[in-house]
């Protein structure tokens, strides 16, 4: 397996090692893959478009560049890239169909193919992303890492280039898990690290405090490179303003990230703080995957308009009423003071009519009260359209609003008995 034991030939110096392993795979790939042209090329191999006969569809084959062949260490990262990839069934993960290797001996894979570009070529090309594209696209990002994270894999290597931009849906997808450690499991049928404490790789722009000083990886060194991702999606740049090596080395381990609001107007709060919170300095403080992707997944989608002056301005950021008006606030409140209302004339009335006692009015009036604050709670968090989870702070206004209505009628039964 390893690259310092092949005994196999490889393309000599001046030869034109692309074109002849173009060449081989077309040979040994067909009939099952039909090799249709090279996508492109990587820093550790190259891409190529084919057609798959059996099932009728696209594929991306990668193979690992031939002047890699016999260092055991690119080898080993490529096939660090198949399995973990493999490992994970994920929408936002760029799936892996099968590995194999040439005749050559140089590994390959069949992966799924991403009709789109890289979220860095869009960046170059187009500049900064709306506020409410680059929010789903690092929200999508969270979801991947989360799923990847609860198979004990750190991806390590969140950046534009290895975010996939998918043109006809508009999905992002994380490739390139080829430097992703897998995190060591108690239990021995689990996969041990094969990453060392103190091995620096990929890129220093990108990486987070822990990995620029040589200190242990986790999930939350994810969760770093989500928010470098988020300021670069939205304005271009990251969170620093340093150059060189040095100074971004200095910039991650002691200075704090720019307001992400001072460099681009309209953004919301809310997403500025949770790019914020990714990107403290100890990874205990940062939030997990899954905590990245809830938050940003309840922000509101307000399209980002522009102001007199070029700044940017969000419809629903920032405004308040714009806020009740988006999820109802108004109608809502309408409604229920028209139905506490009659509840409370129509119980009136049967008390004066001696019909019922008089402890009921005081009730429906205990309830309407309490219940009028309950139903805005509701349509703060769940009048937007399409679906809301609920979150940890409802369920505690939920329960203090119910512990106030029990007590407050306990009393009232108890004073009228």
């Amino acid at each position: 397996m390893s690259g310092d034991t092949d005994q196999t030939p490889l393309p000599k110096p001046g030869m034109k090692s692309a074109d002849e392993l173009e060449d081989i795979l077309r040979e040994e790939l067909t009939p099952e893959l039909q090799v249709v042209r090279r996508l492109g090329r990587g820093s550790m191999g190259d891409v190529y478009l084919a057609r798959e006969e059996t099932l009728k569809r696209m594929v991306a084959v990668k193979v690992l560049s031939p002047r890699l062949a016999r260092d055991s260490q690119a080898r080993a990262r490529f096939e660090r890239e198949a399995q973990s990839s493999a490992a994970l069934e994920h929408p936002n993960i760029v799936g892996v169909y099968r590995v194999g290797r040439l005749s050559n001996d140089l590994p390959y894979i069949v992966m799924q193919y991403v009709k789109g570009t890289t979220m860095a070529n869009r960046l170059k090309a187009q500049g900064p992303l709306q506020v409410d594209v680059a929010r789903r696209v690092i929200a999508e990002m969270a979801s991947a890492l989360q799923a990847a994270h609860k198979r004990g894999i750190v991806h390590r290597d969140i950046r534009p280039d290895n975010v996939l931009y998918e043109e006809e849906t508009g999905r992002a997808l994380l490739s390139d898990f080829g430097i992703a450690a897998i995190l060591a499991r108690g239990d021995s049928s689990q996969p041990t690290r094969i990453t060392r404490t103190g091995e620096l790789v990929g890129d220093p722009r990108y990486m987070s405090p822990e990995q620029l000083m040589g200190n242990e990886v986790t999930e939350r060194s994810d969760v770093y490179g989500l928010g470098l991702l988020g300021y670069e999606l939205l304005t271009g740049s990251g969170p620093y303003d340093a150059t060189s090596k040095r100074e971004m080395f200095t910039a991650h381990v002691h200075h704090e990230p720019r307001k992400l609001s001072e460099l681009r107007a309209g953004i919301d709060p809310e997403l500025e703080r949770v790019l914020a919170a990714c990107l403290n300095k100890k990874p205990e403080d940062r939030p997990s995957s899954g905590d990245v992707h809830e938050r940003l997944t309840d922000l509101s989608t307000g399209e980002v308009t522009p102001v007199p002056g070029g700044a940017a301005r969000s419809a629903s950021s920032g405004d308040v009423f714009g806020k009740m008006k988006e999820r109802y606030l108004p109608q809502i409140m309408l409604v229920y003071g028209a139905i506490g209302w009659g509840a409370l004339e129509v119980s009136s009335q049967l008390v004066e009519m001696n019909v019922v006692p008089n402890v009921l009015y005081k009730l429906v009036l205990v309830a309407v009260l309490t219940g009028l604050p309950a139903v805005l709670i509701g349509a703060w968090f769940h009048g937007k359209k399409g679906r809301q989870r609920f979150r940890a702070i409802e369920y505690w206004l939920f329960g203090v609003l119910f512990l106030v209505w029990l007590v407050v009628s306990t009393v009232i039964l108890i004073g009228w008995l």
